[in-house]
C-alpha cells in the first residue's frame, strides 16, 4: 500500500517550470534497512528509470531524536551502525551506495534535494503514529510540498497495512482488543503477498552516475562505530539520555550481529529445522538455556532488516517441509503466532494514538491502560536497572540484559513482575524506557504492549497470578547454572542456596567466596509479604476503575526498610506462568 502527498497546482506549476526535466528520486531510509520487500526503495528505482538521465539516492539520516536512538546503549548503537554498513555493502553490491548524513531531517533533507535535484522522495511509513516520527513525517512532507517534490510512502512495517485492519474492523472503534478477535479480522484479509525480491545490478544499470560516484567518493559514508552516532538535540536530557559513550563501547561483546545478510542467515538456520519451525510453542521455549532458544531473529526486525511477509512466507514454508507426522502448532502460540502478535500489537499501538496522540507508551490518557497508583522510589528503579535487587534470578536476567541486550521472554515477564505488581510497585513506564534503551528487539508497538500486560495495566488482568523471583526458576534451573553466568559473585555458591543465598550459613558463605550484603545484596523487599500487599493494592486500583473510569489514587512515596531489614520469605508459593505474548 502507498501513501501518496497531493501537491498543490502551484507545487506542480514548479515541477512543471523546473530546468530539470529527469527523474531525481531519493529513498529515505529510516527503519526498513533491507533490499528485499522493500517497495519504497523498488518505486524510487523504478521512479528514477522512467527519465533517460533518472537517478537514485539512497539515504540514511542518523538523527538522535529518533525512536532507535533516543534511548540508546552501547550494544544497540552498534547494532544499528553494523546494520547501516551492511546495507551499503549491499547497495554497493548492485551498483549504488548508502548515503549517511546526520542531523535533523527537516534540515538535512532539504539541503539534499537542492544539492542533487531531487524530483521524487520515497519512504516506509510509520503507522503506528510514534510521536516524533510523526511530526517529522509531517514536516518533511510539508517541505516536499513547498519545494515541488512528488513523496510517496509505502506500508511495509506489517504484515498487512495496519489502515487495512482499521477498515476490516469497522473503524477506530471497533479495533479488536483481543488476539482472539484479532485473529478473526486477520483471517478475512485474505492471502499474505509473497515479498517483493531485492533489486539486482541489471536493475540499478542504467541509473548508475560514475560522475556522481566520484564526485562524492569518501563523502556521506556510514558511521564505523557507534561513537559516530549523534546525541539527541532538542530532547529533554531527563528523558532522553544517551546510556553509551566511548568508554561503553570500548569492551562490548555483541551475540548478535547487525545487518539484513546476517537476519538472513539467521531465518534461514531457523528454518532450515522444519519440524522444530511446525511444531515451535513460545511459552515451551527453554528459559534456562545459555543461549537462545527461539529464532532470533526479533533484533532484525526491530530495524527492519527482515520484512514480515519475508518472514511469514519462510516459516510457511518451513512448515510444508515438515514431517505429515511432526505435530503442528496452531496461533497464537506457533511462530505464524507470533507474527500475528507483532501486528495486533502495532495496531493497537495505532488505535491508541489515533484516539489521543503520543498515548501510547504512557499510561496517563492511553486509552487500553488502567491508571495504577504506583510508588516511586528511585532506589528500587536503579536496584531494579543494575541487577543489585538481591533476587539472582532477577538479577541475572537484568545483568543478561546490559551485556546483551536480551533476555528469554520469560525472563521478561519476571523481571516486569517483579518492578511492577509482584514486589517493587513501580510503574511500568519507568521499567519500558529501560527495555526501550536496552534490547536489541525493542519496539514502540511491542514493548509499549507487553509492559501493559506485564503489569496488569491492560490486556491481562489476572493479577493474582504472579511470578515468584526464587520458586519459578529453580524448577527450570535446580542448580543455578544460568545465574552463575550471570552473577559471578555467586558462581561458588552450592546449589541449595543459590537462588535464596542470604539463607546460606556464614560457613558456607565463606567457603563460597562471598558475603551477602557486602559481596551481594541482601534482598531489597520481601516477596512473600509484598506480593501479597501488592495483590491488595491492584484489587483496590481494579475498583476505583470499575468505579470511576480509568482514574485511580495518584501514585505515593513508597517507605521501605532498609535492605538489612528484608526477611525471606519462609514458606514456598506454587507459582503459576503468565500468559505469553
Amino acid at each position: 500500500m502507498r501513501i501518496t502527498a497531493v501537491l498543490s497546482s502551484a507545487a506542480l506549476s514548479m515541477m512543471a517550470n523546473t530546468k530539470n526535466t529527469k527523474n531525481v528520486a531519493m529513498h529515505w531510509f529510516r527503519k526498513g534497512l533491507r533490499l528485499q520487500d522493500n517497495p519504497a526503495l523498488l518505486h524510487a528505482l523504478e521512479t528514477a528509470k522512467k527519465s533517460d538521465e533518472g537517478r537514485l539516492y539512497p539515504v540514511y539520516v542518523m538523527d538522535g531524536d529518533c525512536y532507535q536512538l533516543k534511548h540508546c546503549s552501547a550494544l544497540k548503537a552498534n547494532f544499528l551502525v553494523e546494520c547501516l554498513i551492511d546495507l551499503d555493502k549491499s547497495l554497493k553490491d548492485v551498483g549504488s551506495r548508502l548515503y549517511v548524513v546526520s542531523g535533523d531531517p527537516t534540515k538535512e533533507l532539504p539541503a539534499l534535494w537542492e544539492d542533487w535535484d531531487v524530483t521524487h522522495l520515497t519512504f516506509e511509513a510509520d503507522e503506528t503514529g510514534e510521536p516524533y516520527a510523526k511530526a517529522r513525517d509531517e514536516s518533511v512532507m510539508n517541505l516536499c510540498e513547498e519545494k515541488g517534490i512528488e513523496v510517496e510512502s509505502f506500508c511495509s512495517e506489517t504484515i498487512f497495512p495496519l489502515g487495512d485492519y482499521v477498515k476490516k474492523s469497522g473503524g477506530l472503534a471497533k479495533v479488536p482488543a483481543t488476539m482472539g478477535k484479532f485473529q478473526g479480522i486477520f483471517g478475512k484479509m485474505g492471502k499474505v503477498p509473497k515479498p517483493l525480491n531485492a533489486p539486482t545490478k541489471e536493475d540499478f544499470k542504467p541509473i548508475i552516475d560514475k560522475e556522481q560516484a566520484k564526485e562524492t567518493k569518501g563523502k556521506m559514508l556510514p558511521p564505523k562505530r557507534a561513537t559516530d552516532l549523534p546525541w539527541p538535540r532538542d530532547t529533554p536530557k531527563a528523558d532522553a539520555t544517551p546510556i553509551w559513550g566511548p568508554k561503553d563501547c570500548k569492551n562490548l561483546t555483541p551475540i548478535t550481529r547487525g545487518g539484513e545478510s546476517k537476519a538472513q542467515e539467521s531465518l534461514s538456520k531457523s528454518m532450515a529445522k522444519a519440524a522444530w519451525v511446525a511444531g515451535f510453542e513460545k511459552p515451551k521455549t527453554s528459559c534456562t538455556s545459555l543461549a537462545p532458544s527461539t529464532t532470533s531473529i526479533s533484533p532484525y526486525m526491530s530495524v527492519g532488516c527482515l520484512s514480515p511477509r519475508t518472514v511469514w512466507h519462510a516459516i510457511s514454508n518451513a512448515v510444508a517441509q515438515a514431517p505429515a507426522s511432526a505435530p503442528k502448532s496452531k496461533p497464537p502460540v506457533s511462530l505464524h503466532g507470533q507474527m500475528l502478535w507483532r501486528d495486533f500489537n502495532n495496531l493497537i499501538a495505532h488505535s491508541a494514538n489515533q484516539d489521543n496522540p503520543g498515548s501510547w507508551g504512557k499510561m496517563e490518557g492511553n486509552k487500553y491502560c488502567r491508571e495504577v497508583p504506583w510508588s516511586e522510589n528511585e532506589r528500587f528503579l536503579t536496584a531494579w536497572k543494575n541487577g543489585e535487587t538481591g533476587y539472582p534470578w532477577i538479577d541475572a536476567c537484568m545483568k543478561q540484559l546490559e551485556t546483551e541486550g536480551w533476555i528469554h521472554h520469560l525472563g521478561r515477564h519476571a523481571v516486569a513482575c517483579f518492578l511492577t505488581r509482584g514486589d517493587l510497585w513501580q510503574s511500568w513506564e519507568g521499567g519500558a524506557l529501560h527495555f526501550e534503551g536496552q534490547l536489541l528487539d525493542a519496539d514502540y508497538a511491542l514493548n509499549g504492549f507487553n509492559w501493559l500486560w506485564l503489569s496488569c495495566s491492560g490486556f491481562f488482568y489476572q493479577y493474582f497470578r504472579c511470578y515468584s523471583p526464587v520458586a519459578f526458576q529453580k524448577k527450570n534451573d535446580p542448580h543455578g547454572h544460568y545465574i552463575k553466568k550471570w552473577v559471578p559473585a555467586l558462581k561458588n555458591m552450592p546449589a541449595k542456596y543459590i537462588y535464596e543465598p542470604w539463607k546460606a550459613p556464614a560457613s558456607v558463605q565463606q567457603t563460597a567466596g562471598v558475603k551477602i550484603g557486602k559481596d551481594y545484596p541482601l534482598p531489597i523487599v520481601d516477596h512473600a509479604l509484598e506480593s501479597k500487599e501488592n495483590m491488595n493494592r491492584m484489587k483496590e486500583a481494579y475498583a476505583a476503575y470499575k468505579a470511576g473510569g480509568s482514574k485511580a489514587p495518584s501514585p505515593t512515596k513508597k517507605k521501605t526498610p532498609p535492605p538489612k531489614e528484608a526477611a525471606p520469605a519462609k514458606k514456598k508459593r506454587k507459582v503459576q506462568q503468565t500468559l505469553k505474548l
